[in-house]
């Protein structure tokens, strides 16, 4: 088989396995280490009276005055607090968090952003629950009726009865996505080890439900390492870290440890779909520090405001290897769409600005494939010559001398249809990672059919319009490319290849789609100039020596 054909169907499953290995989670690179519970507190925390802002990073103040027992609500009740970001709802029944809806962000209808999953929630549990791993502490706790208190910025629950007292309080920052847990657990007036957990299913809730974007999140250093739910297994897995949570592709719900790293755990439950199939959801439980306080982000994974809540708290947008290059696109991305005012438009103009760069290298790429196609005739009866020697025929090294001598003589470069195409590789990864993870492109529309850049444009409910019109864009591009000899298997094979990158563009976001469309597009143009004024027509018209052959008077 023709070695360049060979060459270009490694580098396409380059492209396919790259793409693949960005945009599924891939399991903590890390063995995971095992940590002990944390000692349990010796004196309780009571509710201090700074500002959540500020009791971010203070000791909590100790008191013995809290009663043992005696304090239980008469009924169920839900309390809302708003603030002007979101709108969080707890239960007094467990002192749980059912819903965190966000007033910037919307569903499908228009209505704020709902991030915690209902059913999931009713069948595997709230968020926000205490846990202590002992059984009959733990079954009191999820059916106390807490007696509340609230203020305009501060939520209190105090629950005691039969030896059991647990006390949570909720500081909300109006300026942020951020709030503080202050918590206390005690058994038989004595304190107890326990953890605050997250559980159930966290995310937009506005569209179907993807295990392949579900992660659990941990700090490592100044990194954040993932334990993606699909590899998940049943064995809990245990670290310490200074912040750990939960996120989907573009909201994360993440603890905050204040000073000295925490107890993690990391596990798996499930609970039965509609279809009677079971659907994983992620379990994060995080101890609380002794006469410390806990703060919670929950909220979009959108730079200036995780960085606000916690300058360490940015890396959690992970734009994978070729971050250094895909941090830059995005922030030119926004810079573009600043001035007009629409990201398909954003999308199309850097992707032409990018191309433009990159030009330079497009073209050598193509002038190459033209010079190798020239002279192919003559490499066709080089190889086959080399193929009839013997491997010990020292004749052999003739003919490779013979090979590098055209090569030399037609100005060739073995390598210069591949290596610009290397180094183009990695502003296209970084592209689709910018496009994938920037939550600016959630549910913005373009034009026409495309009213959300983050989810497939799909047609009467399945067909991918744009996608249908990338794979036309890339069989016109193919054709129009410089080849050498193939024969019309190798050629069907080549074929193929647009239809394979509609099956893995069918269900990716369209403004990824509509990068690679327009790149496409530029090809095609490109291929057009370089056709007219690079190929070997085009140099038999300039070239001297065919002027100087035309008669006279033409």
């Amino acid at each position: 088989m023709e070695k360049r054909v060979i060459l270009a169907f490694v580098l396409s499953f380059i492209v396919l396995y790259a793409f693949r290995a960005l945009f599924v989670p891939s399991p903590p690179s890390e063995p995971p280490t095992s940590v002990q519970a944390p000692a349990p507190p010796a004196t309780p925390p009571v509710s201090p009276t700074a500002t959540p802002a500020a009791t971010a990073t203070t000791n909590v103040e100790v008191s013995s005055s809290l009663p043992p027992q005696g304090i239980k609500a008469e009924k169920s009740e839900e309390l809302s607090f708003e603030t002007p970001r979101y709108t969080a709802t707890f239960s007094n029944v467990g002192a749980v968090l059912k819903s965190f809806k966000l007033k910037e962000y919307s569903d499908a209808e228009g209505h704020p952003l709902e991030l915690i999953n209902q059913e999931a929630g009713a069948k595997v549990g709230w968020p926000l629950a205490l846990v202590s791993g002992d059984k009959t502490v733990d079954e009191a706790l999820q059916n106390a009726l807490y007696v509340a208190q609230r203020d305009p910025d501060k939520l209190v629950l105090d629950f005691a009865a039969d030896g059991v007292h647990a006390h949570k309080a909720f500081g909300f920052d109006p300026e942020n996505y951020v709030f503080t847990i202050e918590t206390r657990l005690m058994k038989d007036g004595k304190d107890i080890p326990y953890a605050v957990v997250w559980q159930g299913s966290f995310g937009d809730q506005s569209i179907p439900q993807d295990p392949a974007r579900k992660n659990a999140v941990y700090q490592v250093d100044a990194a954040f390492k993932k334990v993606a739910l699909r590899s998940l297994k049943d064995q809990p897995q245990s670290f310490t870290s200074l912040r750990a949570g939960v996120e989907d592709q573009y909201f994360a719900a993440v603890f905050l440890s204040v000073d000295n790293p925490v107890a993690v755990n990391v596990s798996k439950r499930e609970y039965p779909g509609a279809d009677g199939k079971p659907i994983p959801t992620l379990v994060v439980s995080s101890s609380v520090p002794e006469g410390k306080l806990l703060r919670a982000y929950v909220g979009p994974k959108q730079q200036d405001w995780l960085s606000k809540a916690d300058p360490q708290l940015a890396s959690i947008v992970d734009y994978g290897y070729f971050g250094f290059i895909a941090k830059p696109l995005v922030f030119c991305l926004l810079w573009i769409h600043s001035y007009i005012g629409n990201f398909g438009w954003s999308i199309i103009l850097l992707t032409i600005v990018i191309n433009l760069i990159l030009f330079p290298l497009s073209l050598k790429q193509q002038a190459s494939m033209l010079k190798m196609q020239k002279i192919q005739p003559q490499m066709r009866r080089l190889q086959d010559q080399y193929k009839k020697l013997k491997p010990n025929d020292p004749r052999r090294a003739q003919v490779q001398s013979e090979m590098m001598g055209l090569y030399k003589e037609h100005g060739v470069n073995p390598m210069g249809g591949c290596l610009p195409l290397l180094l183009q590789m990695p502003f296209l990864f970084a592209f689709y990672s910018a496009l994938a993870y920037s939550i600016e492109l959630r549910r913005a529309p373009w034009i026409l059919w495309v009213h959300d850049l983050s989810r497939p444009d799909y047609v009467f409910g399945w067909l991918p319009i744009l996608a249908v019109l990338m794979a036309i864009a890339m069989f016109v591009q193919q054709k129009m490319t410089p080849t050498t000899n193939v024969d019309p298997a190798q050629a069907k094979m080549m074929s193929i290849m647009p239809l394979m990158f509609v099956f893995m563009f069918w269900s990716q976001s369209c403004g990824l789609v509509l990068y690679w469309l327009t790149g496409s597009d530029i090809g095609i143009a490109r291929q057009v100039f370089i056709i007219k004024y690079w190929s070997p027509k085009a140099e038999a018209k300039l070239s001297p020596r065919s002027k100087a052959n035309e008669p006279r008077g033409a």
